[in-house]
């Protein structure tokens, strides 16, 4: 019958300074890549909503197709000897160590006197009655009238049945063979210790057939299954009319699992697992099972222990320190489309494409905010935030300070929250203490509509080692590598991921797959990639790899297989390394490691160390603020100021903004040079939360940003400043367009040590777009002070740093005023400004106008306006036809609750960190479109008119 690092110009201890790969190596990780995207097929990976969605039937046995029956059975009064299964099988189902039950569970054929016949076993926890009947689209009825029949009790929470089967009976079936056909059944049963004498229908989880497709588990055994996410895991299916939950899980070298939860106390004889021999794979169908409800994977090792571990492809966790995984009802893998969570940003999510598609994401501004969730604003007892609750709020802010994007410290499952979530457990489910999946999801559809991105920080390097979670999972070494020397990471307390193994890159990869597909991520920074990349980092005692180098080939090669699928599959999705060392080539596509971008952890270290000297001695350190100029066109790059350096004692980035007993006034206007410095240089800027404010402590997990601050002059004109500062950055193309290019930036005077003054040019198109960046780092105030430049007319300055809006004294030239250029500059620069510069200040000032440039600005933003409303009316089309198709479809098997409903515990308003909430948020700062409010300095005008262009524009 079927069934810390170091900055770029060092490498890291212990690591080889020459990062060129050797001949063999660099075909060994060819060949890996090579063999990777030629066993990729986008159709074994489809991604929905920004595609297409898993076909259901694909995983659908042929088993669970409805039949017309085609055999009659009739109930024996006594089971015969030859259908009793042995003393020893019934011992071990109760000590949950069978090693297959589906081999003596469910129904199976059976010779009895050289006759055939069906015996179902059914193994029912706490059951005292057993009732059975044939259900609708089985191929067997019992007897004339299907009536329920009474099974008889074997043992405790064993009964079984033999029947009679026989042919004819005035059926319309066809199969001629016992063996073809298939028994569905229901139970009804009533259970010691319920004196309601009431019988509960019930499904066998016995009575299903495998569960997996075997060409499915082929390709997560290949290393490139990106869709794992729909197979391993938890999932919501109806099967064969009833509803439940299919469970599979990878562990190779487990003897025994079995699924426990709320449902059967956690017991781990009540559901054991089926075990997919050749793939290492359990599987296990249960029906009646809803969302909800707790589960683990109870695991008997070859040790011959017995412990309860994590799902690691569950989608939802409950809140540490508990970590039980939990069956999701936010699930969409087999969900109808009218089921799912309802997307609302659908051009938000073409115009990515569209840009993808054309490779102009490198041109668009992008001003990173790095947020961590848990701590960017806390209630007013420091209770969590949700991420509904917090989606307006973060929404206001970011839009208010102008940054084009945020970037979330990792939102993935994480045990311990002083790990900031880089020592995950679950890398498949959203940090539960502020949600759920659909939550997480609105805060995003909330960030899209207001056109802001979204970056996840993402960690395949390293896990945590908690003895529930991915450690040692079946008992022996499965998701890291066995050998400690290659498996665990002594310095962070934490175990290595085997990219060696094809099933552990399968979760990898396919947890990247999930994260852009489900929330529609806009791009990954990937953490650690140098302890990824070389197998001796951090590390005295390494083991070579086979061509006797120090480079981890198959880190390598999966970092190369991560980036060629994300560029493919979803075009415009931007991807970034946090790499430290001089490797080579991180974001070459062609050969090297094919990122969009690397983190330029040198800049951010040189820079800060420049700005803690004393006054007197920085012109020792200048070389510190130009050493970029030499890397600089070797990669492409974030400029970050992130929560590594205003944690663990460091202090504030306003502490860093000067040495010990700066005064607070100074460490402001030094803030806002930073500030400029950092936008005005090629490379995407990064700012950690917090530091809009200033705020004067250093970043603590488990405070919320001290708002209250913001309430403060100086602050809140800091915050004004970032903001006029990042306007002016979206609407000017010369300060992002060409970062990834050489002939983008070029020195205006970059040796003035002892005046402390650095000037720069940013380039992009046409002359008149080029924009000046004077950066003032001494306390000094200079009176027409001498800066060449290459073009003559009068230079128009779109901001400067003391402007009184910013809180400074309103020294030099007001914004928007305009400077003219004399003959002979100064370097043997053609033409000269003579300009007064502020302390402590940044400059930003735009090249002559020519009539022409406004005409061609207009253009520009005619064209843009005009890919908008195409955008739009593709969308609108889009709405129809998915409206056209709904109304005609059936209603889901498994419906969800709507969207607008929050999880448990998220649904209630909380207050903000009493009454105190980010400044933008309050009227005070700059308005969400990028306007400046106020008068500028020496009576000049406002700058609403860039910050209107900035509004069409972007």
């Amino acid at each position: 019958m079927a069934t810390t690092t170091p900055q770029p110009k060092e490498a890291a201890s212990g690591v080889r300074k020459d990062t060129q790969l050797s001949e063999k190596e660099l075909l060994y990780v060819q060949s890996r890549g090579k063999e990777r995207s030629m066993s990729y097929s986008p159709s074994e990976g489809p991604h929905e909503d920004a595609g297409t969605n898993m076909d259901d039937s694909a995983h659908v046995p042929e088993r669970f197709v409805s039949v017309e029956p085609s055999f009659t059975l009739t109930a024996l009064d006594s089971v015969p000897p030859e259908a009793n299964i042995a003393d020893h099988d019934v011992h071990l189902l109760h000590k949950a160590h069978h090693i297959d039950p589906f081999s003596v569970l469910g129904a199976h054929c059976v010779k009895i006197g050289g006759q055939d016949h069906i015996v179902v076993r059914a193994w029912v926890k706490d059951a005292r009655e057993l009732k059975i009947r044939a259900m609708p689209g089985s191929d067997f009825v019992l007897s004339s009238s299907n009536q329920e029949v009474p099974m008889e009790q074997r043992a405790d929470w064993l009964f079984q049945k033999v029947f009679k089967a026989s042919s004819g009976g005035g059926t319309k079936g066809t199969k001629q063979s016992l063996a073809e056909c298939q028994l569905i059944y229901e139970l009804t049963a009533k259970y010691h210790g319920d004196s309601s004498e009431k019988a509960y229908p019930l499904r066998d989880a016995y009575n299903f057939g495998t569960c997996l497709d075997t060409g499915d588990l082929q390709f997560f055994q290949s290393g490139s299954c990106w869709h794992v996410d729909n197979l391993l895991g938890s999932h919501l299916m109806d099967v064969n009319d009833a509803t439940g939950v299919r469970f599979a899980v990878w562990a190779p070298n487990a003897v025994f699992v079995s699924v426990v939860g709320d449902w059967n106390g956690w017991d781990g004889r009540a559901h054991p697992m089926r075990k997919r021999h050749e793939f290492g794979v359990w599987e296990l169908y249960i029906p009646g099972l809803k969302p909800g409800l707790k589960y683990g994977y109870r695991i008997h090792s070859k040790a011959g222990h017995d412990f309860v571990k994590i799902d690691p492809y569950a989608q939802e966790f409950e809140n540490p320190p508990a970590h039980a995984s939990i069956i999701s009802s936010c699930d969409d893998a087999y969900k109808e489309k009218t089921d799912r969570f309802e997307w609302d940003d659908a051009e938000w999510m073409l115009k990515r494409q569209e840009e993808g598609e054309m490779d102009v994401v490198r041109r668009q501004p992008m001003s990173i905010y790095e947020v961590h969730l848990p701590s960017w604003m806390r209630g007013e007892h420091n209770e969590y935030i949700g991420y509904r609750d917090m989606a307006h709020r973060l929404v206001t802010h970011v839009k208010a300070l102008n940054f084009t994007h945020v970037e979330f410290l990792p939102l993935t499952q994480h045990p311990f929250e002083g790990s900031w979530g880089y020592q995950i457990t679950g890398l498949y489910a959203p940090y539960s203490r502020l949600g759920n999946p659909d939550d997480l999801k609105y805060l995003i559809n909330e960030l899209h509509k207001a056109g802001i991105g979204v970056f996840i920080d993402f960690v395949p390097a390293h896990f945590c080692k908690d003895d529930w979670g991915l450690v040692y999972y079946d008992g022996e070494p499965c998701y890291e590598y066995a050998d400690p020397r290659e498996g665990e990471n002594q310095g962070w307390g934490t175990m290595v991921f085997n990219f060696r193994r094809a099933e552990v890159r399968s979760f990898l990869l396919g947890a990247c797959y999930h994260w852009l597909r489900r929330y529609h991520v806009d791009g990954l920074r990937i953490d650690a990639v140098s302890a990824m990349l070389y197998k001796n980092y951090c590390r005295t005692d390494w083991i070579p790899n086979e061509f006797g180098g120090d480079a981890n080939l198959e880190a390598i090669s999966l970092l190369q297989e991560l980036n060629w699928v994300v560029h493919k599959e979803f075009p415009g999705v931007f991807t970034m390394a946090e790499e430290s060392t001089s490797w080579q080539g991180v974001t070459n596509r062609d050969h090297g490691l094919g990122f969009d971008a690397k983190w330029d952890l040198g800049w951010m270290n040189d820079t800060l160390a420049y700005l803690c000297a004393p006054g007197p001695e920085r012109h020792t350190k200048h070389d510190k603020l130009t050493f970029r100029g030499l890397y600089v066109a070797h990669e492409k790059w974030v400029l970050p100021l992130s929560h590594d350096e205003v944690v663990n004692g460091k202090g504030s980035l306003l502490d860093k903004c000067g040495f010990a007993g700066t005064p607070f006034d100074e460490r402001l206007r030094t803030m806002r040079a930073l500030f400029g410095f950092q936008i005005g240089l090629p490379g995407r800027p990064l700012i950690f939360m917090g530091a809009e404010i200033a705020q004067g402590r250093e970043w603590k997990e488990h405070n919320s940003v001290d708002w209250h601050e913001g309430e403060e002059d100086g602050r809140k004109k800091n915050c004004i400043w970032l903001s006029d500062l990042l306007a002016v950055y979206k609407y000017h193309p010369a300060l992002h367009a060409g970062d990834d290019e050489s002939w983008n930036f070029q020195w205006i005077d970059c040796d003035n040590r002892d005046d402390c003054l650095l000037a720069f040019l940013r380039k992009w198109g046409e002359w008149y777009n080029d924009i000046l960046v004077v950066i003032n780092w001494s306390g000094k105030a200079y009176w027409r002070y001498p800066i060449g430049v290459p073009h003559g007319g009068e230079w128009e300055v779109l901001l400067n740093s003391d402007d009184w809006r910013y809180g400074g004294t309103m020294y030099g030239p007001g914004n928007l005023s305009r400077i003219g250029t004399t003959q002979g500059g100064r370097l043997g620069w053609p033409y000269c400004l003579w300009m007064d510069i502020p302390p402590f200040s940044a400059l930003f000032l735009r090249a002559p106008q020519p009539p022409e440039a406004e005409k061609a600005r207009e253009e520009e933003a005619a064209a843009l306006e005009q890919a908008s409303e195409l955008r739009k009316a593709k969308v609108a089309a889009m709405k129809a036809k998915d409206a056209s198709s709904s109304s005609t479809s059936a209603p889901a098997a498994v419906s969800t609750a709507a969207n607008g409903k929050a999880a448990a515990g998220q649904g209630q308003s909380v207050k903000a960190n009493g009454t105190h909430a980010p400044p933008a948020l309050k009227g005070e700062g700059s308005k969400a479109n990028g306007e400046p409010s106020g008068q500028r300095a020496n009576g000049d005008a406002q700058l609403n008119g860039t910050a209107e262009k900035t509004t069409k524009a972007s």
